[in-house]
């Protein structure tokens, strides 16, 4: 049971924010920022506007941020833009899905797995660039490859919609608190998910609602008791062959089953069960690592933040079956995926530090 309470308070954030996440976005959109923002880009676009571009600031608001700042602030923006200018909707909320993923390995603040993991191995900043920074490099270049080739690399040019001066202002400051709260807030004691909460305070007091529908509870509760069920059933210790360094074929495998176990029981548990009673970290636990992160995108329930976009998309009035998920995900996070297990393995061939 201690063990149980130990994975579940380790969860604490991630369930706040998911809980958190949902209200805010659709807190935003209710207010018209979204819609706004999206009038306002496409409005200025003569040419049309660059999808390259969208991708490009997925990752790196992944990157420099979290994963779940990508999902929030994003996903009903390029959704908006998809509706503003007639294109696919999914194919354009699709972009910072995967890039949640396939960029969420780089800092250590990029994904909270990783922040478990730089601290139960003592990691620094530095040794997680050294070693994922450019695996993750090659999966957003793979990936955005994979997608251009399904879909148009610009959105149409459109007439010029209204903006919402009131709602750009409000909202746009909003925005620039929570940012400023999820760079800083750590250093202060602030949890993303306390920043979260507070611009729903003020978000909920401009717009006179409270959108208690789109709180996920029974997602939360149900990770919740996912991760209790793989605490109390893996046998401490039972991943501590992870301190191995391997061989190249052991690190491609460990990879492909780290992401097979994120998608089975989600990415926090998979991660929190293979930490075991070692402090050292070998190639295989690296491996293991980058399967959590880039490769729990390829599944809806590989991760919390794969979680926090169906709800966000349903919650949007474009809700995603699983199915679909599958389809419109895996061609592109996959080739990523995969790029990035092959620099990896280069990266031991090569000699870089374990």
């Amino acid at each position: 049971m201690d063990r149980v309470v130990d994975q579940l308070r380790e969860l604490v954030p991630a369930l706040a924010f998911l809980l958190a996440g949902v209200p805010l976005a659709a807190l935003l959109d209710r207010l018209g920022f979204f819609e706004s923002v999206a009038n306002l880009v496409v409005g200025r676009s003569t040419r049309g506007t660059p999808v390259a571009a969208l991708w490009a600031l997925a990752a790196a608001t992944t990157v420099v941020l979290n994963l779940d700042t990508t999902i929030v602030l994003l996903t009903p923006l390029y959704l908006r833009l998809a509706r503003r200018t007639g294109t696919d909707e999914v194919a354009a909320a699709v972009i910072p899905l995967v890039l949640a993923g396939l960029a969420s390995s780089v800092l250590p603040v990029s994904n909270l797995t990783t922040l478990i993991a730089a601290e139960h191995y003592d990691l620094g900043t530095s040794n997680v660039m050294a070693h994922l920074g450019v695996p993750s490099i090659a999966a957003v270049t793979v990936g955005w490859l994979a997608y251009r080739r399904r879909h148009p690399a610009r959105l149409p040019v459109v007439a010029p919609g209204p903006v919402d001066r009131r709602a750009l202002r409000w909202g746009g400051a909003v925005v620039a608190g929570l940012l400023v709260g999820f760079v800083l807030g750590p250093a202060v004691g602030i949890d993303a998910w306390m920043v979260a909460l507070t611009a729903d305070v003020v978000l909920i007091a401009l717009t006179r609602g409270v959108p208690w529908r789109e709180v996920p509870l029974a997602t939360a509760v149900l990770v919740a008791a996912v991760a209790a069920v793989v605490a109390a059933t893996v046998p401490i210790g039972a991943a501590d062959w992870l301190a191995e360094h391997g061989d190249g074929a052991a690190i491609g495998a460990t990879s492909l089953a780290a992401a097979a176990a994120a998608g089975a029981v989600n990415n926090l548990p998979a991660l929190l069960a293979s930490l075991g009673t070692t402090t050292r970290i070998g190639w295989a636990g690296w491996a293991w690592l980058l399967g959590v992160n880039a490769g729990a995108v390829l599944v809806p329930t590989g991760a919390l933040a794969n979680l926090l976009w169906l709800r966000i998309m349903g919650a949007e009035g474009a809700p995603v079956t699983w199915s679909r998920y599958v389809v419109a995900v895996v061609p592109i996070a996959l080739p990523g995926f995969l790029a990035a297990i092959l620099v990896l393995i280069a990266h031991h061939a090569v000699g870089v530090g374990p």
